[in-house]
């Protein structure tokens, strides 16, 4: 079996190497760079009407990674420290930045899906709103639902929680999770 917490996250997080802080923003930084390119070849490849790449767009983007980050981080820590487990913050950090993978994994299948369909003409407006909703919104579910996976492994290696705690509280930082990547694009829909 693979050594990576993507794939059997309770072995992994069981080594003493596994919570690194420096690794944890370089896939903070893996992430933000990743939404940023996913945007740029948006609108170098295309003749869509989509609002160029600005340092603004760059710094909100930042921004949002942040927030992917830091929530499930106060949400896995919180509940933790609640519920008497032992994990660090700084771990806890750590456990949160491996979250980002799959939420950036969900993100390049599901726009590389509705380019696709562009591509095909299936959908002219070449933009997830609308009639392309029903791809993103289970691909993010599906990303958050690793993400959980993943999370779960962590708490339970680190944080000593049973797997029914530890499920519970994964399940309720990539609920959380899942909203904030929603919410913002389901008023469009309406």
């Amino acid at each position: 079996m693979l050594d990576t917490p993507l794939v059997a996250p309770s072995e992994y997080f069981n080594r003493t190497d596994a919570f690194s802080l420096q690794r944890a923003v370089g896939l903070a930084l893996a992430y933000w760079l990743g939404s940023v390119a996913v945007a740029i070849l948006w609108r170098v490849t295309g003749d869509f009407d989509l609002a160029p790449v600005t340092v603004s767009f760059v710094l909100q983007t930042l921004e949002a990674t942040l927030l992917y980050w830091v929530v499930p981080t106060v949400v896995l820590y919180g509940l933790g420290y609640v519920i008497g487990a032992s994990g660090e913050p700084a771990d806890a950090l750590t456990l949160a930045a491996w979250g980002l993978v799959p939420l950036l994994a969900g993100q390049v299948v599901s726009n590389l899906l509705l380019y696709a369909l562009v591509l095909l003409e299936a959908d002219s407006t070449g933009s997830p709103a609308g009639t392309d909703i029903w791809l993103f919104v289970p691909l993010t579910l599906l990303a958050c639902g690793w993400a959980a996976y993943i999370w779960r492994g962590g708490l339970q290696a680190d944080f000593d929680l049973d797997r029914s705690t530890a499920t519970a509280t994964a399940l309720l930082a990539a609920a959380i999770c899942a909203g904030l990547l929603l919410v913002p694009i389901l008023p469009s829909v309406a």
